[in-house]
């Protein structure tokens, strides 16, 4: 979705909220959790045509946190 088509449906009618300014809604609801009071905010992709949604960190150096802070999945 990054580059501008949906994985889903194929669409190139993609929104991005990656340049908004203040990423935090209701609850944090735009961000996820790091740990204790820790949040990290999200960049949204939104497809116009199916739907479908992408989020990716904001930040790049909150990636480590997750790395250390949450569990694998295999």
């Amino acid at each position: 979705m990054k580059k501008g088509t949906c994985p889903k449906c194929g669409s190139r009618e993609i929104f991005s909220g990656a340049d908004l300014s203040f990423k935090r809604g209701m609850n944090n609801s735009n961000t996820i959790p790091l740990g204790g009071m820790s949040m990290a905010p999200l960049n949204n992709f939104v497809c116009g045509s199916c739907g479908y949604l992408e989020s990716y960190l904001a930040r790049e150096k909150d990636l480590e946190a997750v790395r250390k802070k949450w569990p694998l999945v295999m």
